[in-house]
């Protein structure tokens, strides 16, 4: 198998897992909106190349070509770093899933979210009914819609990572919902998962990425806080707060995957 990927969205998940790969012998490209962040990305001695979704593909042709020459294909665009309708967003997708497939590309990875899961009681795995509304869901669907082309859609719990944490936005502010179980998952968790696939592509897979354990959000962040010695963020909680928990063991139970971080505590 030729070991090529570009990763389309060179951001805090996408360039540590570039690296990773390179660092296993991947040909690994990948893209950034300015071009500035070409500049930085190619600092790292990253084969980068500028690409924007206006929702069209804004891109020079030739680098174009060049970024989608690859046997696989990471979009790690989430809907936040573009401030787009929902609909403008599908389109932008829908218009690179295209070009990839006319570049022939023969594997998707598509980086989604477990926020496609509404926010009240549950369990939640890879067989639980998604919010239809949801823009993720709605390109979730399209591209298992796609044939003779493997596609893998990873639906990611929040992002931890040792340089980077949510606590530190939450110093000292309040919030509801302290009983409320948190749902995270460690970037190296998220980069090893993604190395598994595209050296186990298989048709069609869905599968989340959540640690295993499940503590308060009340409990977590205020024990995190005062580890990391920041002021803590105050919680209310009520007996009537959500259970809401994402399940992700599938890939551990279809691909032999261990999480190296299933305790949250532990991912700072």
């Amino acid at each position: 198998m030729n070991r090529s990927v570009a990763i389309v969205g060179l951001g805090w998940f996408g360039l540590p897992l570039a690296c990773d790969l390179r660092n296993l012998g991947w040909e690994v490209k990948g893209s950034k909106r300015t071009a500035e962040g070409v500049e930085e990305m190619r600092l790292w001695r990253l084969e980068t190349y500028q690409l924007q979704l206006d929702p069209e593909i804004n891109a020079d042709p030739d680098d174009l070509a060049a970024l989608l020459a690859v046997e696989s294909l990471v979009i790690n665009i989430p809907p936040s770093d573009y401030f787009f309708e929902p609909e403008s967003y599908m389109q932008g997708i829908e218009n690179l899933v295209n070009e990839a497939l006319l570049c022939g590309v023969n594997h998707l990875i598509f980086i989604s979210s477990t926020a496609v899961f509404p926010m009240e009681s549950g369990q939640f795995d890879e067989n639980s009914q998604p919010n239809e509304h949801s823009a993720l869901y709605e390109i979730e669907q399209m591209l298992f819609k796609l044939q003779d082309i493997d596609v893998d859609i990873v639906r990611f719990g929040g992002l931890v990572g040792s340089d980077r944490h949510p606590v530190h936005s939450m110093a000292g502010k309040s919030y509801s919902q302290g009983n409320m179980p948190v749902n995270l998952v460690h970037l190296d968790d998220c980069s090893r998962a993604i190395q598994s696939l595209l050296e186990s592509r298989s048709g069609h897979r869905l599968y989340h990425l959540v640690a295993p354990q499940h503590p308060s959000r009340s409990e977590y962040y205020q024990q995190v806080a005062q580890k990391l010695g920041i002021n803590p963020p105050h919680f209310d909680c009520a007996e009537t707060d959500p259970q809401r928990i994402i399940l992700a063991q599938k890939i551990c139970q279809e691909l032999d995957f261990v999480y190296q971080h299933p305790d949250p505590f532990t991912m700072i």
